[in-house]
């Protein structure tokens, strides 16, 4: 397992906000302090460095003492680790001291105010949903800059139908926003695009060590949308209570589950964001070198 550089650790299944295109799959479990313990114990020496943490949900501040007992254990056993906390942020208040102490710990924020902007790291995962118009979302950008938000992660709508309109109208919500960051480089302020440091052989998910709240092992938390449920064994690797005895590789690639789990016209829609996303990326990355 020494190729793997993320651990995903899903506290909890549940969530209390069902926000518009959420592919997850929400259930009323959340992970056992043991099962906690020994995924950080026994798979975290296994990884490649530089290897990062993912603290993840559902809503992973439904468990606020989850987030402090990794955090502290972190700490202990690890204490460079890179550490990534998505939330939709209601229940930050309740670990903002913790987070205050530790810049090592980026906060993925998907409803931004101004009391997260403060956090040391923070990034403002930017949902694009179908049909927005470009001038409506640089104008979200930009009250998200004047709330003191510096880095974002772009992500248009996933797993959803986009229609051929609406698929154009995401490449114009993406030449706004290049010219938005552009004037804002150009005037010394620039802002930092996460996207560009981050990839992954599935759209919006991640590969990695992924110990779901029931403390089972797959490579990919794919295995967490709703879609996948019936396929979710195809990604199995084992348990993190027996790290030792964790298969090699997944009886069958993220890649392929996805294929299998989605309708086409979905998965074939899907592509086509993540493609419009990948230009606006690589148009960055141009502009930068």
């Amino acid at each position: 397992m020494r190729t793997e550089r993320l651990l995903v650790l899903v506290l909890t299944r549940r969530c209390d906000r069902k926000c518009g295109y959420c592919p997850q799959g929400f259930d009323d479990a959340d992970m056992s302090e043991g099962a906690l313990d020994a995924a950080l114990d026994g798979l975290l020496p296994r990884m490649a460095p530089p290897a990062r943490v993912k603290l993840f949900g559902g809503e992973p501040l439904l468990r606020p003492d989850l987030v402090k007992r990794a955090l502290d254990r972190l700490a202990a056993v690890a204490p460079r680790t890179p550490v990534e906390l998505p939330t939709h942020g209601k229940g930050l208040p309740a670990v903002e001291a913790l987070l205050a102490r530790r810049p090592e710990v980026e906060v993925f924020v998907s409803r931004p105010d101004a009391w997260a902007a403060r956090l040391p790291g923070v990034v403002h995962n930017f949902l694009i949903p179908p049909g927005e118009a470009p001038a409506a979302t640089a104008g979200r950008l930009a009250a998200a800059r004047k709330l003191g938000y510096v880095r974002f992660n772009f992500l248009p709508a996933y797993f959803v139908a986009w229609t051929p309109e609406q698929l154009k109208g995401l490449a114009s919500v993406f030449a706004g926003l290049r010219l938005v960051l552009g004037r804002w480089a150009a005037a010394g302020a620039p802002a930092e695009v996460v996207n560009l440091s981050r990839r992954s052989s599935t759209p919006l998910y991640n590969d990695g060590l992924v110990v779901d709240a029931d403390g089972e092992v797959y490579s990919s938390n794919l295995v967490l949308a709703e879609a996948v449920r019936p396929h979710r064994r195809l990604l199995r690797l084992g348990s993190a209570v027996d790290p030792g005895r964790l298969a090699a590789r997944p009886a069958a690639d993220a890649a392929q589950v996805l294929q299998d789990s989605f309708p086409a016209e979905v998965l074939a829609s899907t592509r086509a964001a993540d493609a419009e996303l990948t230009a606006f990326c690589r148009a960055l990355e141009e502009v930068r070198a």
